[in-house]
């Protein structure tokens, strides 16, 4: 098998569909020989912010000198992101070795009846066997979809649990309600967890501390009176922690938005959990690592004269985030929106938000088999808001279409994540 096999047989896997539930995910592990039970590990839900907050916590301990797995999904550009040691991405050679030793494994249960995994369970796996070989010290875990059922939750007794922020999503798996959502995402809390949560709307708060209570669990609320905005740039923001957990005071994230001050404060109310429990995590590696951590795909600037970004805001609330931040890094500015969204998201919500910052609006379809086709986006952009708007066939022709020579505009590039991916990679090929 060698790299490219290896990701044709890992994606191949989706015909088998989404199947949330963990006795395939159990069956597969104990044929594997069970490596979760041999790492340790950080667990993160939620509907936003998982990506960046998992990135920061994964940074630091990298930083403190542990051996740090990190486990996001889904990829921008290539499938090693998903899986990263030390903030790098998995090698093909143990990407192949990993993926090879799964298959065998399940090519012995399928002998036995048991159904095929699917392809998240599959990177799952893969994941967990490639952290135990590596001998990962600790691996910043991130749910793929809800968490009560989900592959990842087949981890017993996980260091701390992050619950991020939460909102509707996914509703024809996670239920119709924050608070059915929410259930859905406090499960991963288990007995004795320490669990820190962002800050919440009442709704949702109330059913992760009525769940971590129904488990004996711990709570840390992140406070956001405890970090505040001092300063900020195209390349940086300056914050100060104002919480009593932590010896730190002002900082650089290189993770730009308002929001990121949020999933910064969450993180380091996990670094000092850590700190608390043994680790040994100083201010200079906090500072050091969030200076530098990047999530690329988050409000990512690459040219800054006509400034070209983009954003994989892909739910109403990640959009709301986005044109905060447009109002505040980019006011009165000439906005080239294109826009791609899955057909299963909030997208009238994300609309109304979107539309108002936009001077000019150009759809796409995203890679996937849920999106939105780009004309019906269009027409449903033109039919709601009587704005002009049109679409491109492919992401090529839509990169090549930003007119460099007006440097006071911005073209931004914002939507679901299978259509980020693409763009990130074009606007590096064809404008950098």
């Amino acid at each position: 098998m060698n790299i490219t096999e290896a990701i044709n047989y890992i994606e191949g896997t989706h015909k088998f569909g989404t199947r949330l539930g963990l006795e395939s995910m159990k069956n597969l592990l104990n044929e594997m020989g069970n490596p979760q039970d041999k790492l340790k590990f950080i667990h993160v839900a939620g509907t936003n912010g998982k990506g960046s907050t998992s990135a920061m916590i994964a940074a630091t301990l990298k930083n403190a000198g542990y051996k740090t797995g990190l486990f996001t999904s889904p990829f921008l550009e290539n499938f090693n992101e998903r899986i990263q040691l030390n903030n790098v991405p998995i090698d093909d050679e143990s990407l192949v070795a990993a993926t090879s030793f799964v298959k065998e494994r399940i090519e012995v249960l399928l002998t036995q009846g048991e159904p095929h995994p699917t392809e998240f369970e599959m990177v799952t796996a893969v994941g967990l066997q490639y952290f135990y070989e590596k001998r990962a010290d600790i691996v910043v875990l991130e749910v793929g979809l809800g968490g009560r059922l989900d592959a990842t939750n087949i981890i017993k007794d996980p260091v701390a649990v992050v619950i991020m922020s939460i909102s509707l999503d996914h509703t024809d798996y996670l239920g119709e309600t924050v608070a059915e959502v929410a259930f859905e995402k406090a499960s991963i809390i288990k007995e004795g967890s320490d669990v820190v949560v962002y800050p919440q709307d009442p709704e949702a708060l109330k059913v992760i501390l009525d769940f971590a209570k129904s488990k004996n669990a711990s709570v840390i609320l992140a406070d956001p009176k405890d970090i505040s905005i001092e300063s900020f740039d195209g390349h940086s923001q300056t914050l100060k922690y104002l919480g009593d957990h932590l010896d730190l005071d002002t900082f650089q994230l290189k993770l730009l938005g308002s929001h990121q001050s949020l999933n910064c404060l969450t993180a380091l109310e996990v670094i000092a959990l850590l700190i608390k429990k043994g680790y040994h995590i100083n201010s200079d590696h906090i500072k050091t690592a969030l200076s530098a951590v990047t999530f690329p795909g988050r409000f990512e600037i690459f040219l800054e004269s006509p400034v070209v970004l983009i954003d994989g805001a892909h739910n109403s609330n990640g959009i709301q985030a986005f044109v905060k931040n447009m109002n505040r890094y980019f006011p009165g500015k000439t906005i080239n929106l294109y826009f791609g969204m899955l057909a299963d998201k909030d997208i009238e919500v994300s609309l109304s938000f979107l539309v108002p910052i936009a001077t000019t609006i150009h759809t796409l379809t995203p890679n996937s088999d849920r999106a939105m086709p780009a004309e019906t986006m269009a027409a449903l952009i033109h039919d709601s808001y009587r704005k002009t708007v049109d679409f491109y066939d492919t992401m090529d022709a839509a990169v090549k279409s930003i007119d460099l020579t007006k440097k006071d505009e911005v073209n931004v590039f914002v939507g679901s994540l299978y259509m980020i991916g693409e763009a990130r990679t074009l606007i590096r090929k064809n404008l950098m």
